[in-house]
């Protein structure tokens, strides 16, 4: 009896220290998005900012666009931060995105140290096509957007597109803690619902010009 406690107690304190941690600080990604129809490539970086299960996304592309978003995981919730005329809007949403995409993954047994994390390689099968994926089981892929589903951090890899994909891959890491004002709109941001604000646009779009 003694000895299948042992064993019992063993496994769950096995299983507590390999259990993946909230992660704390900065990943800096390289993208290029390659849009096959018009033959057109931007290049690009992404910077995720992690406090726990707050997390903020940054989007700068060559081409001038930006995207920027602040979730909180546990809620399916966020934040999309646009400007509009000189105007700023901090847009509530509630993510109703699927737990996982429509794809299979078949582990490879390679390995490839990248931004100082080892990761696995593994063959991601989509319906049109099959693409390499590496990534980390040392942090949960959940602060990872665009790949749902992965076993661990997405790293180094491609998420097909309408009219191509988007490559990208971990360049740095920081494991210290971003500042807390990330995490909260600035005040010249003014915070509307979804429906709010497409009532907003919809007004303004039928409002006539003024010179």
């Amino acid at each position: 009896m003694l000895k299948f406690v042992s064993l019992f107690l063993f496994s769950v304190l096995t299983q507590l220290l390999m259990a993946q941690k909230p992660f704390i600080g900065r990943l800096e990604y390289n993208l290029v998005s390659v849009d096959l129809l018009n033959k057109d490539t931007i290049e690009g970086k992404l910077f995720i900012y992690a406090l726990d299960s707050l997390v903020r996304y940054n989007y700068l592309m060559s081409d001038g666009k930006k995207q920027e978003s602040i979730h909180h995981l546990p809620k399916h919730k966020l934040l999309s931060l646009i400007e509009i005329d000189g105007q700023f809007f901090a847009i509530q949403i509630n993510d109703t995105s699927k737990a996982e995409d429509p794809y299979q993954l078949h582990k490879n047994r390679k390995w490839q140290q990248i931004a100082g994390l080892k990761c696995r390689e593994a063959n991601l099968a989509y319906s049109d096509r099959n693409v390499l994926l590496y990534y980390s089981k040392s942090i949960p892929a959940h602060y990872f957007v665009g790949l749902k589903g992965a076993p661990g951090l997405p790293v180094k890899g491609q998420i097909p597109t309408d009219f191509g994909y988007m490559a990208f891959e971990l360049q740095k890491i920081d494991f210290q803690q971003p500042p807390f004002s990330l995490f909260v709109p600035e005040k010249k941001y003014k915070v509307l619902p979804l429906k709010a604000f497409l009532e907003w646009s919809q007004t303004n779009q039928n409002s006539p010009d003024q010179d």
